[in-house]
């Protein structure tokens, strides 16, 4: 089964209030390869790879920075679809002296890092399924630390050329403030299966995927505060099979759109 078609309930598309649309918009260009779908002097719309995953850039004048404390982003991950895609970025962003963390997950390995304002992203590619360890429905994971020039020696001469054709959403990571207020609206209300337990923290799927959403109180401790207004995540798509267009507000004080449109989604 796959982890991120039309029968997968995923996250499609991330809304970021920015201050500078220009500087975020040639990072995310030329740095991530994103594709511009559509661009105002206020609003840009950008894609992963020909998933149908967009990311969606509004600029917010005078707004206000949240809190470490508040809840909301952790960090977009985007997949890639091999490890030679992963080896070709790591080449290139080495080489661009960017500093970034790393981590071993058993069932993914992954890069983190943020953009130009501070927006938490972690780029990774997963290990095959056939060997991810499971017990009593959940996923084993971990964080080890990533055998860089083992994984260099599968970049290729061709290089880092932007998100290729299969790269998505992978999944998203939030801050919360509440771990069982989480849980009661992304498992009992969304659908969502708890997939993998850490401490302070939820790891959430659908088709047996290692995670497509998770939470954590690490950090953070209250709900975010006037969210329209403030700079960073305010909210996200979630697709979802045979749902009916509805907006929602998360425990984190996010926007959350459901909807069932499949032309947002990779298609098998």
């Amino acid at each position: 089964m796959a982890f991120h078609d039309t029968t997968a309930t995923q996250i499609t598309n991330i809304n970021l209030n920015v201050k500078d649309l220009d500087t975020m918009m040639t990072y995310y260009t030329n740095i991530l390869g994103f594709k511009v779908i559509s661009q105002t002097e206020d609003k840009a719309v950008l894609g992963i790879g020909n998933s149908g995953h967009t990311l969606t850039m509004n600029v917010l004048k005078d707004g206000r920075q949240p809190a470490a404390s508040e809840a909301g982003l952790f960090h977009i991950a985007y997949l890639l679809p091999t490890d030679t895609d992963l080896a070709n970025f790591l080449y290139f962003v080495a080489n661009k002296g960017m500093r970034i963390g790393a981590g071993d997950h058993l069932v993914s390995q992954a890069f983190y890092f943020n953009d130009p304002e501070g927006n938490g992203i972690e780029v990774y590619s997963d290990r095959p399924s056939e060997g991810w360890t499971w017990n009593d429905g959940f996923v084993k994971m971990d964080t080890l630390e990533v055998d860089g020039p083992k994984l260099l020696l599968e970049r290729t001469e061709d290089g880092w050329d932007g998100m290729p054709d299969n790269a998505k959403i992978g999944h998203l990571h939030l801050k919360t403030h509440h771990i069982e207020e989480a849980k009661d609206f992304y498992i009992n209300q969304i659908g969502f299966q708890h997939i993998s337990k850490l401490p302070q923290a939820l790891f959430m799927s659908t088709n047996q995927y290692h995670h497509h959403l998770a939470t954590n109180t690490w950090q953070s401790s209250k709900k975010r505060e006037d969210n329209d207004n403030s700079y960073g995540l305010t909210g996200f798509d979630i697709y979802k099979p045979n749902q009916t267009e509805e907006t929602l507000t998360s425990p984190e004080g996010l926007t959350v759109n459901l909807h069932s449109d499949q032309t947002k989604v990779p298609q098998a």
